[in-house]
């Protein structure tokens, strides 16, 4: 009767075992991919130049709204961040980063196109933010979602890095991914660079 009982709860503990081992899995960063942060995608120099610059806009706040002065002082503004230059320190790199979903159409599956930003509201609530903050992602063919990703869903995205800098509808991105995986954010929010 032991015996039985110990061989039912041994089988019991293997399955729960074997089925948190799968969880873990699905959820398991690929080896060979380096995480990188927001800051990581600046370029410096520009970063640098835009903090000086940036007392120069804040007059805005004095100009009133559709004057000539603002519209001119707001569209210098808009095609500096449009145009910012990358950081190409990640260029060709496997990677893996969090950030924000801003989906590009109303397609529901898998394969939608999607920029990746990295704070909420960004190019849906607020204006776009710089060239080098925004990742164009288009999904590997072979990438299966268990969910259709939502806007401003939070989330990681591991792939290979590359500059393209390409003009939507929601921001101009200074950089694209094809993501291999994409997990929902909870799942590795405590793990190491």
């Amino acid at each position: 009767m032991l015996s039985n009982f110990l061989k039912f709860n041994v089988t019991k503990l293997c399955v729960v075992v074997c089925h948190f081992l799968l969880f873990v899995s699905a959820f398991a960063q690929t080896p060979g991919y380096q995480k990188i942060t927001w800051d990581d995608l600046l370029n410096e120099e520009w970063y640098q130049q835009m903090k000086k610059e940036m007392g120069t806009y804040g007059r805005m706040a004095f100009l009133k709204d559709g004057s000539e002065e603002a519209e001119k002082l707001m569209a210098s503004m808009r095609s500096k961040l449009d145009e910012a230059p990358i950081s190409t320190k990640y260029i060709n790199q496997k990677i893996r980063m969090p950030g924000f979903v801003v989906p590009l159409d109303a397609v529901r599956n898998g394969q939608r196109e999607f920029l990746l930003v990295p704070y909420f509201g960004a190019c849906i609530h607020t204006p776009p933010p710089p060239a080098n903050q925004i990742v164009l992602v288009t999904p590997h063919p072979k990438l299966n979602l268990s969910k259709t990703l939502e806007s401003m869903d939070v989330i990681w995205v591991e792939g290979l890095l590359k500059e393209a800098r390409t003009k939507t509808a929601s921001g101009v991105s200074g950089y694209t991914l094809e993501a291999v995986k994409i997990y929902p954010y909870t799942a590795l929010h405590n793990t190491k660079k």
